[in-house]
């Protein structure tokens, strides 16, 4: 194996897994196996970007050049918590090729504190784009928050950054970085809007996990991938919150911490939160752990009796004590993202998701979906009366995953404690349910 490091970046070279197509047809099939766009937004798109390309050539840019350094960095990332927890090792790499770079992100301003203090960007622009808020689809278009994208707009144009990077294949992104005036801007054309970027990146068709779309921008560039993994750091005083929390809460530091967070931001995504109780009351039977029951602030209450350990804290703090779990059992939602981003290993229930899109990647993580559904992936929207893609997932299926994660490591805390593992205490030879 060569060593990346002494690669050679040749402008000429098709990245690894363009499969020797044409960019418009390997463009084509982006749009029918990595995204999942309706007619009507593709045609709006394709028209939008030929009423702008009799604008182009008024601009008289100077992009930037291959042997020219950026000062200035800008990326956008401005939609949900877990798709900034699957940013991060693109930003680790950014940062270790560009390290004099002033590098600057346009998030959620929900995302403010849990960047802050990673070491991943200089300075975090919060913005609520009126298209990424979850609202009803007409509500997103006569919202008060075009005032701040236009006031976006102005920022972007004032500050001048050298390189611009986006993901999405949005054309309401790389018009963004277009209008801003970002000298060189680098993304992906097939959800049209390329004649608005310096750099079509060609889509790997081979790697569609949204970290490696990430990725495979730098990789166009030049630039070896040196760390794949998605990774938050909880700090000193985080660290320290979490222990004392979980002491105040009756702990040990020996207890094996096991979290269920069974919320997710749209009931589309939600498997059911009886069904993820009836989980949790199996694993206390069959293994000496401890359930930590994750709540958002705000959301009702859905834990009833004290059988478990509630937890509702703000976000900062939410990490904290969930870095100290040594398994999560959840939706397809931001918190799997964030454990994944901990180290934490995730059983995670996928519906309406793609695994290979989504997935979580901290090493022992197990997603648990029915694989037959053929509308997926969707959304905030469900085309049945209701999300059958979660309906037909199973107690049993999701239990054995989890107790296929646990049972090692309660296995190995009991040798420690000298204690009877749950094969000796239930008379059993395999996981299974008494």
């Amino acid at each position: 194996m060569s060593n990346p490091e002494k690669k050679e970046f040749n402008p000429t070279e098709k990245p690894a897994g363009y499969l020797g197509l044409p960019l418009r047809d390997a463009e084509a099939a982006a749009r029918a196996c990595m995204v999942r766009y309706g007619k009507t937004q593709l045609r709006l798109s394709w028209l939008f970007e030929v009423l702008l390309r009799s604008f182009l050539f008024l601009r008289n840019e100077k992009p930037l050049r291959l042997d020219e350094e950026p000062q200035r960095i800008l990326v956008l990332e401005y939609w949900n918590l877990g798709d900034l927890v699957m940013l991060t090792p693109f930003l680790k790499n950014l940062r270790l090729h560009y390290p004099k770079a002033h590098i600057a992100i346009i998030a959620s301003p929900r995302a403010v504190s849990m960047l802050e203090g990673q070491g991943l960007v200089d300075e975090i622009i919060p913005v609520k784009m009126p298209w990424a808020q979850h609202m009803a689809r007409r509500k997103k278009y006569f919202s008060r928050y075009w005032g701040e994208y236009i006031r976006c707009i102005g920022r972007l144009r004032a500050r001048r950054f050298d390189l611009g990077f986006t993901v999405r294949a949005d054309i309401r992104d790389n018009f963004l970085l277009w209008v801003g005036k970002v000298r060189h801007r680098v993304g992906y054309g097939y959800g049209y809007g390329g004649s608005l970027l310096t750099e079509v990146v060609p889509p790997d068709l081979s790697q569609p996990h949204y970290a490696d779309r990430w990725l495979h921008l730098l990789e166009h560039l030049g630039k070896p991938v040196l760390d794949r993994q998605p990774e938050l750091r909880v700090g000193p005083e985080q660290r320290a919150f979490g222990r004392r929390f979980l002491g105040e809460m009756g702990l040990d530091d020996g207890d094996v911490l096991v979290g269920f967070h069974p919320g997710a931001r749209n009931e589309v995504r939600q498997w059911g939160n009886e069904k993820f109780l009836e989980v949790a009351r199996r694993l206390t039977e069959l293994l000496p752990v401890k359930i930590l029951w994750f709540q958002d602030p705000g959301a009702p209450e859905k834990l009833s009796g004290r059988e478990f350990i509630p937890v509702t804290l703000p976000l900062k703090e939410f990490l904290a004590v969930l870095s100290e779990c040594k398994v999560l059992v959840c939706n397809d939602t931001g918190p799997m993202h964030m454990a994944s981003g901990l180290g934490v290993p995730v059983v995670a229930v996928f519906g309406p998701g793609m695994r290979d899109w989504w997935g979580p990647r901290s090493a022992g993580s197990q997603v648990v979906t029915n694989e037959s559904i053929w509308c997926r992936p969707c959304f905030d929207y469900c085309i049945f009366d209701q999300p059958y893609c979660l309906r037909v997932i199973s107690v049993d299926s999701v239990y054995e995953a989890a107790a296929k994660a646990l049972n090692g490591l309660v296995h190995r805390v009991c040798q420690d404690k000298k204690e009877p593992t749950s094969s000796e205490r239930l008379g059993m030879s395999s996981v299974q349910r008494p």
